[in-house]
């Protein structure tokens, strides 16, 4: 029987759900950023991230280890914690832009970057908490290695 807190989890069926709807924007999004950094890079600057050089390569690194980690049920809370993380600057980068008109851009941003709309990433969010709190549940490998 696993006690590791971080692999624990029930064998509810339905925590596939918030996985799939965690995983798979999180898997989309990283590859995106992997495939157009210039876009992602134009994201951080006019958003006004912070450390934009190093994010360009750990945000999407996070986000596609966490995908993983979601999707398969393995370490399932760490992906959840990554997808929450990510999520949270998704939201406010989204939010600042939403509101932010061409004249407001740093200098060398010639147009505001599009984002996906508000609702994806707080649905990412939502649910990487619920499978950080509850687990990954069925058709998980955390299950599976908890039965050994």
């Amino acid at each position: 029987m696993n006690t590791n807190p971080i692999t624990k989890t029930t064998n509810s069926k339905l925590l596939l759900i918030p996985r799939l709807l965690a995983g798979l924007p999180m898997l989309g999004f990283g590859m995106i950023h992997f495939v157009k950094p210039d876009h992602f890079r134009d994201i951080l600057l006019a958003s006004g991230i912070p450390m934009v050089n190093v994010s360009l390569y750990a945000a999407p690194v996070a986000l596609v280890i966490g995908a993983v980690l979601l999707l398969l049920g393995l370490f399932a809370r760490v992906g959840g914690l990554l997808g929450i993380a990510t999520m949270a600057v998704a939201i406010y980068s989204t939010v600042i832009l939403s509101s932010m008109a061409v004249a407001d851009l740093p200098i060398g941003l010639t147009e505001v970057p599009t984002v996906p709309p508000l609702p994806l990433p707080v649905v990412v969010t939502v649910a990487s908490l619920i499978v950080l709190v509850r687990g990954a549940g069925h058709w998980s490998l955390d299950l599976k290695n908890q039965s050994k």
